[in-house]
């Protein structure tokens, strides 16, 4: 009886420890810089983010829009991006991957959508990319799916939260200035 007992709260152990470990490291996730849309800061520092860009954190944006025409839609995002560029040491700027919109499901790819030509008028999906810069500039590139040829670019600007899966350090700069 004491063997299986034993054995019992091994194997609960050996089961709930990696759940754990997850939960544990999706609490360290914090924000280190959050800016209004012109990049005025509002929290954090923008010298924390850089820190921890640059003693490797990982890193994650969030943004989000309310609908001018119905201010009660919304959309919250959350993104890691591929690649993030320290710019002279304090603007921080972050490429996002692809994505493709699929406009049926939005609604958006009826004929007689309002919208409709800013998706190019005959798509049905649109992927797009965009860059997202700590002076809270969003700049969206929208592109065909299909065919790779370009629709538009919708320049935007919106408040964002930078945060880092560890806490910032003193840091130096990667490459030393060239003077």
């Amino acid at each position: 009886m004491m063997q299986q007992s034993t054995f019992l709260k091994t194997l609960l152990l050996t089961l709930a420890l990696p759940f754990a470990a997850t939960m544990a490291h999706a609490e360290t996730w914090h924000v280190v810089l959050q800016h209004d849309k012109d990049g005025d800061v509002i929290a954090g520092h923008n010298y924390g983010l850089v820190s921890a860009i640059r003693n490797g954190c990982q890193i994650r944006i969030g943004w989000g829009a309310r609908r001018s025409s119905d201010p009660s839609q919304t959309i919250e995002h959350i993104a890691t991006p591929v690649w993030v560029a320290v710019r002279n040491g304090n603007i921080v700027e972050a490429q996002l991957s692809d994505f493709v919109i699929n406009l049926d499901v939005m609604g958006e790819a009826a004929a007689d959508h309002p919208r409709r030509e800013r998706f190019g008028g005959t798509e049905k999906a649109v992927s797009w990319r965009a860059t997202l810069k700590t002076d809270g500039s969003f700049n969206a590139v929208w592109y065909s799916p299909a065919t790779g040829a370009f629709i538009t670019r919708v320049p935007q600007r919106h408040p964002m939260k930078w945060f880092a899966d560890c806490a910032p350090l003193a840091s130096e700069p990667y490459f030393p200035s060239v003077e």
